[in-house]
């Protein structure tokens, strides 16, 4: 793409939020400036959130002008903000760029920690049964700046709240970020930069309904990331009903990419595992579960079933969630309990879907 699109209207101009970040020392030099006027720019697009090339302060108006006549700048529209009444999750609604969808992402807010559970795509194409996003079909890949302006929009929620700004990132929100690895990567760039928002690996994580080849990907980046897979079954008949990626990619060759995920990054693997009351929780299930994750560096994050529209499954009761943990920590398997934040304004695990915007 041509980075300079000098005196070209506004609807043919280079979205600047969609540059990435190892180009922007390139296009500035390009444009006759020096190379250090990139870091400047980047701090207040994406630390200091401005929506002006006129508020950056310390470069000169004869860059401003140029920046003005090449790239756009602005935030997304925020449509909706539904904060839970229990004080822990906040619901957002954010307007695409193109006007059409809206993309839902969830502010998790636990002690200290402020987490973002971002969304890399609108809609998604796994079709896994019991999750709202996924009923959507895949409508396309989010862009760089539609990743990057929900952090931007939640960080200025907070600054508004005189909160802190977001410590830790998922992304298990819409879509199947490995899917969209380019742009996930870019994304990674701008989070994880020290000179913007430093947030290391150890505070990432990436799920995945377990897309082998995507995850191998994954491992030749040597990211220091986490990797979260969406297990949800003890057998491959039973996940074939509930994922149909699993026709594909069945239980042994996600185990086998977790084991090498594992071993070559140092990383304790999370398996997400939806506990759906007398499907999934069962004494073949925990037989199960222990010959495919003892060995290895490895946790079983138990969610119970979370409600969705046109389906009779449901989750277990508190005392049944708990028996089924302690049974498995039994056998030598870490499981612990995802505490469902967010229930109450549909922001929980798989209740995350995108809405047409009827004008």
């Amino acid at each position: 793409m041509n980075h300079l699109l000098a005196q070209a209207p506004e609807i043919n101009m280079e979205r600047f939020k969609n540059i990435p970040l190892h180009d922007l020392a390139a296009i500035v030099m390009a444009i006759g400036e020096k190379k250090f006027r990139a870091q400047q720019i980047i701090g207040w697009v994406y630390d200091k959130r401005v929506t002006s090339f006129d508020d950056m302060r310390n470069i000169s108006g004869e860059l401003k002008e140029k920046l003005k006549r090449n790239f756009v700048l602005t935030k997304l529209n925020v449509n909706t903000v539904i904060e839970s009444k229990y004080g822990d999750a906040v619901k957002f609604g954010f307007e695409t760029i193109d006007g059409e969808y809206i993309i839902e992402s969830v502010l998790l807010i636990d002690g200290d920690r402020r987490t973002i559970c971002i969304s890399s795509q609108l809609g998604c194409c796994l079709g896994c049964v019991f999750c709202e996003t996924g009923k959507m079909g895949l409508i396309r890949n989010l862009t760089q700046e539609e990743i990057v302006g929900q952090f931007i929009g939640i960080n200025d929620y907070l600054a508004l709240k005189g909160d802190k700004p977001i410590t830790n990132i998922v992304f298990m929100g819409m879509g199947e970020a490995l899917s969209n690895f380019e742009t996930f990567l870019n994304s990674l760039e701008i989070f994880m930069h020290e000179d913007i928002y430093n947030i290391g690996g150890r505070r990432i994580t990436v799920s995945t309904a377990g897309v082998v080849p995507s995850i191998e990907r994954l491992l030749k980046e040597k990211l220091n990331i986490g990797l979260a897979i969406s297990l949800n079954s003890y057998s491959n008949e039973l996940r074939d009903q509930l994922m149909p990626i699993n026709k594909k990619y069945p239980i042994e060759s996600i185990v086998a990419i977790a084991r090498r995920y594992a071993a070559e990054t140092g990383r304790t693997v999370t398996f997400e595992y939806v506990v759906i009351d007398g499907k999934t929780n069962t004494p073949e299930a925990l037989q199960a579960i222990h010959r495919y994750c003892g060995g290895f560096d490895c946790k079983i994050n138990l969610i119970p079933l979370n409600p969705s529209t046109g389906s009779a499954l449901a989750g277990p009761e508190d005392d049944s969630l708990q028996k089924f943990a302690d049974a498995l920590e039994r056998k030598g398997i870490t499981a612990t309990i995802r505490k469902s934040r967010g229930q109450d304004i549909w922001g929980a695990c798989g209740q995350l879907a995108g809405k047409r915007i009827f004008k």
